[in-house]
């Protein structure tokens, strides 16, 4: 017969009342710390809200009553942003489609090519709209075409993320039992991976359906990019007195 010990043991020591008071505190400090450090650093002023409310006001009622004139422009210039968002969109759920098994650890060929494609994405995704519409602006000319290669890179950056996580979360049963037949990588991708995933993927694509209003604000667009194109070209005939109107307005904002 064995005897069985009853003695009681100390499973840890727990943090005493006070400590864990004070470390409540401090991190509560320094979350008011940040918030005070964020509205002086942004330079928060409800009074200039309400001093300025009125020039929104007249901006507004400027909208109104709407110049039917230009129905017809704008009808086309929808239409044509419209196409930009899908071109890119479709495009960029090729790429990522392409991208994604690179960038997943459980089936990447190899882990050069699995760091490789997460650098390009996070390269991508860095990228603002805006700074790549106006590269591709200078590479293809001011057109639509530019903002369908920089909506492209943009969507690729999130897809191709959303599309490895989602690979990487799979149920690998189906996966290892085409390994185990003697099938190749694109034939487990093909007709194990893809099959399983392609709600997910479907669903993520929708998800990205801001795409549109992107689109609408990138500079090469019609919708959003007419003003930004003749922009474009003033900096581009003007870029002589760019750096004396930069340093104005810091000087400016200095007072």
């Amino acid at each position: 017969m064995t005897s069985t010990d009853l003695t009681p043991r100390r499973l840890g020591t727990r943090p005493t009342p006070w400590l864990r008071t004070a470390g409540t505190l401090a991190a509560s400090a320094a979350v008011v710390a940040l918030y005070v450090h964020a509205w002086f650093d942004t330079d928060v002023d409800l009074s200039e809200l309400v001093t300025g409310f009125h020039n929104m006001a007249r901006i507004i009622g400027q909208m109104f009553p709407p110049n039917w004139s230009v129905l017809s422009a704008s009808v086309r210039a929808a239409i044509v942003t419209f196409d930009t968002a899908l071109l890119g969109t479709t495009a960029a759920f090729v790429i990522s489609i392409i991208l994604a098994p690179l960038a997943a650890r459980n089936i990447t060929p190899h882990p050069v090519l699995y760091e490789l494609a997460r650098a390009l994405m996070g390269i991508a995704r860095t990228i603002p709209l805006w700074v790549s519409g106006l590269l591709f602006l200078v590479t293809v000319g001011i057109s639509p075409f530019a903002g369908v290669l920089a909506l492209a890179v943009e969507t690729v950056g999130v897809l191709a993320k959303l599309y490895a996580e989602a690979i990487e979360a799979m149920d690998m049963g189906p996966v290892d039992a085409m390994r185990v037949s003697g099938a190749r990588r694109t034939q487990v991708f093909l007709h194990s991976v893809l099959p399983s995933l392609t709600p997910t993927f479907v669903g993520l694509v929708i998800y990205r359906r801001t795409v549109l209003r992107s689109a609408s604000l990138s500079p090469p667009t019609p919708v959003g990019g007419r003003i930004a194109c003749r922009a474009a070209r003033f900096v581009a005939r003007r870029a002589d007195l760019m750096p004396g109107v930069v340093g104005e307005s810091l000087r400016g904002r200095g007072r």
